[in-house]
């Protein structure tokens, strides 16, 4: 059979003049005027391309070659934002209507929208809850319903958000000539939740160009977090832009001290950031040839930088389709480029936990209900309410999201305070590293006396100081983790209102879908693990995962198939020997083993140094015991902990053994000490 050539495609004339007429473009990218030639057709149509490969234009040019409205639903309000500007700034009527416009803005927009002077509309799914917007759409019509980050549609995809759930039924409501879904990343299974969810028949599936042979995979195995920072900072030294990954605010912060300190010019972006510093930092970042980003996973969405030489993971992703979407941020001018996982099995204990917490179990959803019900309204904050039930703050929120989801609780407006500060005898001589820092200990102590208590508010240090409101709360955190001055922070929450008085049991909520997204989610990690395990081509296996079935063995742009491109780092000696710790241990084991002294001498009512010291404890996960000679070899330990304890430590080292861990043999110097000890 005839392959067909694009020149042959149905629309491919009207298509290739409105190409050149709207977007200045002379061509298509691989795989465009194909799905663009089953739009105009009246087909439904699903679209996997990776990241870069020009899914928009796929819904952006049937929009202007089609005589109605084409509704976008996208999920991320500064990606709309983008794309509207880009679009009206080639005259291009488009807009979005989100929750960032005033009520006057949104009101003009929709009177727009009914007088049908926009082409493209941009809305999240959450506006499509509302009933009157939905009546204006079924008045204007629309002719292609576009769902952009589809993937987010399916339980079984790694960003699934309850909204897209709903577009199906919205779908069948509007009903659109066509609609097309669009994401970077599914799997086959992904792909079918996709169809079924959107209610599409007789759908063509285009799903292609996964493969970047420009990227150079590779995983790098490292103790803690010292080795990530040599890591990433020998990275950032080949020179060019890149971008650093990091699982939390917090581990994001402290890779990019570490970063700067070591020269490198790192730019710092997370969500909890204030609006303008992320825009500068942002700015900053596509602007320079030679920038590092340091980032959660807030960052890089709608960032076009082709220019990108290396994507490094600092923490183990959640899924596969996350970090392939992510390390497709590099590379896209077609030159070589770098994905580098520095990876720790701790991070995926790390991960399992962050799951588990925001899937909490019934008991601490019913402790935390017991609670609620009892009084009017709770407005004492998640930590007090944290604390109540035993649960981490982490655990209340995600059960405060099931229960307002459900219905079953009100949350009130944000509340404002005042902070309590307490300059230490350490602020007359301290001498922060950041200027930040600096600047507000300067104004602190020409302020307010040592030693005693006073409130002030962020605002007032603000302008005191001169610094943004966000520099000011890093600041304090460094101040207050140095030991310089005692923090109490304001009740910045906001009320709790049980909306009904019956228990747990007779409330009636349903949580078997709960517990089926925490087993997909438990999963989909599995997953990311078996590639950082993997003893085979890693591009196989990534390409093999997203149903692609014809692909070479051997690649010779990964570590597995051509040897590792990273150099070894240097061991930390110096600081072994200047802590007395183990050069060599399994951080694994000492996660786990730190994990179980913490809470038995939580039990015990004990200080967890009385079961293991930090060298023991250290010892124990470099030498991995698996019987009482081989425990007992390790100093610190003897024969009534043995009795006591042996059986747990065991139990901890030989799983870490089967994660791959290798023992520290114990030398004979050491297993003298043992001996006369």
């Amino acid at each position: 059979m005839r392959r067909m050539l694009p020149e042959d495609l149905p629309h491919f004339v009207e298509a290739q003049e409105g190409l050149v007429r709207h977007f200045g473009l002379s061509e298509f990218r691989p795989g465009q005027a194909e799905v663009i030639s089953s739009v105009l057709s009246k087909r439904n149509t699903l679209v996997v391309m990776p990241t870069g490969a020009g899914k928009s234009l796929c819904y952006q040019l049937p929009a202007l070659l089609l005589p109605g409205l084409t509704l976008v639903v996208s999920p991320l309000i500064a990606l709309m934002k983008d794309q509207v500007e880009q679009l009206t700034a080639r005259s291009i009527p488009a807009t979005f209507i989100n929750s960032s416009l005033s009520d006057l803005e949104r009101a003009e927009r929709m009177r727009r929208l009914r007088a049908r002077e926009y082409r493209l509309l941009y809305v999240a799914p959450e506006r499509l809850r509302s009933t009157g917007f939905l009546d204006t759409l079924g008045e204007v019509g629309v002719d292609l319903l576009a769902v952009d980050e589809a993937h987010c549609i399916s339980q079984w995809g790694h960003d699934f958000r309850p909204d897209y759930a709903q577009l199906g039924q919205i779908r069948k409501r509007l009903r659109p000539p066509r609609t097309m879904a669009l994401t970077a990343t599914a799997t086959p299974e992904v792909r079918d939740d996709i169809i079924r969810v959107l209610l599409m028949k007789d759908t063509q599936v285009f799903a292609q160009g996964f493969d970047r042979p420009n990227l150079f995979l590779e995983v790098m195995s490292v103790s803690g977090d010292e080795e990530k920072r040599q890591g990433c900072a020998q990275l950032a030294a080949q020179g060019g832009s890149g971008i650093i990954y990091c699982a939390t605010r917090k581990a994001a912060e402290g890779m990019h001290a570490a970063l700067m300190g070591r020269g490198v010019n790192a730019f710092l972006y997370h969500a909890g950031m204030e609006d303008e510093a992320r825009r500068r930092a942002q700015e900053d970042f596509m602007s320079s040839k030679e920038a590092v980003a340091v980032a959660t996973n807030a960052f890089g969405m709608g960032i076009d930088k082709p220019d990108i030489r290396f994507v490094a993971h600092a923490n183990i992703p959640r899924a596969v389709e996350a970090y392939y979407q992510e390390i497709g941020r590099a590379g896209r001018d077609g030159q070589p480029a770098t994905a580098v996982l520095l990876f720790n099995h701790a991070d995926v204990y790390t991960q399992e936990r962050l799951i588990e917490g925001n899937h909490p179990s019934d008991v601490v959803l019913g402790d935390i209900w017991n609670v609620l019900r009892h009084v009017p309204e709770f407005d004492k904050g998640v930590g007090v309410l944290a604390g109540m039930v035993g649960a981490s703050e982490f655990e209340v929120s995600a059960a405060l999201r099931i229960f307002e989801r459900e219905g079953k609780v009100e949350r009130g407006s944000r509340g404002e305070g005042e902070y309590g500060l307490t300059l230490t005898d350490k602020a007359a001589t301290a001498h922060p590293h950041a200027a930040d820092a600096q600047r507000l200990l300067q104004s602190l102590l020409a302020t307010f006396p040592s030693g005693r208590s006073v409130t002030t508010e962020l605002s007032v240090l603000s302008r005191r100081t001169g610094l943004p409101l966000d520099e000011v709360r890093h600041a304090l955190g460094l101040l207050e983790k140095a030991g310089v001055v005692t923090v109490r922070r304001p009740f910045s929450g906001r009320t709790i209102r049980a909306l009904e008085a019956v228990s747990f049991q007779e409330l009636g909520v349903d949580l078997s879908r709960l517990r089926e997204q925490e087993r997909r989610s438990l999963l989909l990690l599995k997953r990311m693990t078996d590639y950082a395990y993997t003893k085979r081509c890693r591009r196989a296996f990534i390409l093999g995962y997203f149903g692609q079935s014809d692909v070479e063995a051997n690649c010779g742009h990964c570590d597995v198939c051509t040897g590792a491109r990273m150099a070894r780092l240097a061991p930390l000696s110096r600081q072994a020997a200047t802590t007395g710790r183990p050069e060599n241990y399994s951080e694994l084991a000492a996660t786990e083993l730190r994990r179980w002294r913490k809470a038995l001498a939580k039990d015990l009512e004990i200080p967890p140094f009385i079961i293991f010291n930090d060298a023991t404890l250290l010892g124990l996960a470099a030498a991995l015991p698996t019987d009482r000679s081989t425990f007992l070899a390790v100093k610190g330990t003897g024969e009534s902990r043995w009795e006591r304890f042996g059986t747990k430590v065991v139990e901890i080292c030989l799983m870490a053994r089967a994660a791959g861990h290798e023992p520290v043999a114990v030398t004979e110097a050491a297993r003298g000490r043992r001996r006369r000890e």
